[in-house]
């Protein structure tokens, strides 16, 4: 069985190293305008992967997530769903660069992404709201 890829990439920050202030005015760094998708049609099974790159996620989410059967996939669903759309309503409005989401997310309910990806998913915008206070409805528990 062949497996396509699709990665959807959340948030993407620049890192630059070993520059001076003069090179800053020969670079343009901007975030793409929506997803960016990469797929093929190589057999019949769909593979997602959610690829977070921010350099304070990956320990903040060890020591905040709680194991993934704690919760069911409807309700990941559910709430990525919401969450999805509250994100794209901010797009660009954030005063603050690193709190603005850059990225349209095109997430389609009606697509199986996984428990996984859900899960991944959650605990990101979780992670973005208590940086950020980014989202104005929350599941029960998130820091206000």
């Amino acid at each position: 069985m062949k497996t396509t890829t699709l990665m959807i990439f959340v948030f993407l920050f620049a890192i630059v190293q070993n520059t001076n202030a003069n090179d800053f005015s020969e670079m343009s760094v901007s975030p793409p305008d929506t997803l960016n998708f990469e797929s093929s049609d190589d057999g019949d099974k769909t593979e997602y992967e959610l690829i977070i790159l921010d350099s304070g996620f990956d320990s903040w989410f060890a020591r905040n997530s709680r194991p993934m059967n704690f919760y069911d996939l409807s309700y990941l669903e559910n709430w990525n769903r919401q969450l999805a759309q509250q994100w794209n309503t901010k797009l660009g409005t954030s005063r603050r660069w690193d709190c603005a989401p850059q990225t349209y997310l095109d997430y389609d309910p009606r697509i199986d992404y996984g428990k996984e990806l859900n899960y991944k998913l959650f605990f990101y915008f979780r992670y973005m709201h208590e940086k950020c206070r980014l989202f104005d409805q929350t599941p029960g528990g998130w820091r206000r």
